[in-house]
């Protein structure tokens, strides 16, 4: 009686592990894309605020068609042609 009580008891710590492990697996996407979300913002980040101080230093004073143009025409080409990784919507 005793041997058939632990068998239920382990047949069902089984069943609630399973349950776990397949519910997390969907999880462990999800993170990893997050992860590699956040790295590549992380690795634009330098690119992404040279950008945005350009922008905020020498822009201020035009019109937005010519801040367009200093923007994607010249600040966020000069920082490809550098190498420098940069979102290139930012200049949007």
């Amino acid at each position: 009686m005793q041997l058939e009580l632990k068998s239920a008891r382990t047949k069902k710590k089984i069943n609630t592990a399973r349950t776990l492990i397949n519910s997390l697996q969907g999880e462990k996407e999800r993170w990893g894309k997050g992860a590699a979300d956040i790295n590549e913002q992380k690795r634009k980040l330098v690119g992404n605020a040279s950008l945005s101080c350009a922008f905020i230093s020498y822009c201020g004073p035009f019109n937005s068609e010519f801040r367009s143009i200093l923007a994607n025409d010249y600040f966020i080409n000069d920082l490809k042609k550098r190498g420098v990784p940069v979102n290139p919507n930012m200049g949007h």
